[in-house]
């Protein structure tokens, strides 16, 4: 993985000191390429990246699908810390929320971590950051805010299967109350529900198949009861679809919709997995429709 950024970190420095202090340190300028390990906290929830050859990966679950330019973003965040403008009049460190920080973001190389902590915010919105060389700096704000970034946030979505009117072969559909829509494309194109020709009453349906989209990562590995939380024990809907994939091969999808976000989204799974993601109502207005009410 190609990456550009510098990175300041310190020569010769151990671990993290709980009580950084303001004194002169040793500093080089080591290419990202040769950070291995980069581990941020917000004061609550601390993410830890190692890299291994290329690929970079959550410490706490390897199998974690974690996008490498998220992590891209995160390693340019030191070196935008250090390179902040100093603060005038350097005062004590209790005066910036930095005598015993609980928020920091550290990289290692070589084998040597490099930490920069985070103090309080000013009014305007910049946050007091102590870097290696002792010095205190007004950091951006969005540079603060980025050790609050959520691991799901940073999550690889899955891609759905482009279906259309074209490959698709057979759809069943089915609600929380029983309702059931079910068919099949017979060799002419046409959609048929046994003998009944359904083409027209599905056609706004079929259309919301080929736009599917999953929009966030909710949980990945999601504990005993949280499906029940999120109404997926007693889904809305259920789709499953066959369809001719990319490949000219036999494709099917499963998809679950539960219950609602709250703002607008709806908690589903996808082809029995566990993880937890959101897709958006307004994409699923067919299926949440035809599930309740069937074809009329």
């Amino acid at each position: 993985m190609a990456l550009l950024a510098a990175l300041t970190l310190l020569c010769g420095c151990g671990k993290k000191e709980a009580q950084p202090q303001q004194e002169d340190m040793a500093v080089n300028i080591v290419p990202v390429e040769g950070v291995t390990a980069l581990e941020l906290c917000d004061g609550e929830v601390t993410l830890r990246f190692a890299r291994t050859d290329d690929t970079w990966h959550w410490v706490d679950d390897g199998t974690f699908p974690l996008d490498q330019d998220a992590v891209a973003a995160l390693l340019a965040l030191p070196s935008s810390l250090a390179a902040a403008e100093p603060v005038q009049g350097q005062g004590e460190l209790s005066g910036y929320g930095l005598e015993t920080p609980k928020k920091y973001v550290t990289a290692t190389a070589d084998g040597a971590d490099s930490t920069i902590y985070v103090g309080s915010q000013t009014s305007d919105g910049r946050w007091y950051v102590l870097t290696p060389d002792g010095v205190v700096r007004l950091a951006a704000q969005a540079d603060g805010e980025a050790l609050s970034r959520s691991i799901y946030d940073m999550a690889v979505l899955p891609e759905l299967p482009a279906i259309t009117e074209e490959n698709l072969i057979s759809l069943t559909l089915t609600g929380a109350e029983g309702k059931q829509v079910t068919f099949s494309v017979d060799e002419s194109g046409v959609r048929r529900s046994g003998a009944r020709d359904v083409t027209e009453k599905t056609a706004l349906l079929v259309d919301e198949l080929g736009k599917l989209a999953v929009t966030a990562c909710v949980d990945y590995d999601p504990a005993d009861g949280a499906a029940a939380v999120c109404g997926l024990d007693v889904p809305e809907a259920i789709l499953a679809v066959n369809y001719v994939n990319a490949h000219g091969g036999d494709g099917a999808l499963t998809l679950t919709v539960g219950g609602s976000t709250g703002d607008g989204g709806r908690y589903v799974t996808l082809n029995g997995d566990a993880t937890i993601y959101r897709m958006e109502e307004t994409g699923l207005a067919q299926v949440l429709t035809l599930a309740a009410l069937g074809l009329s």
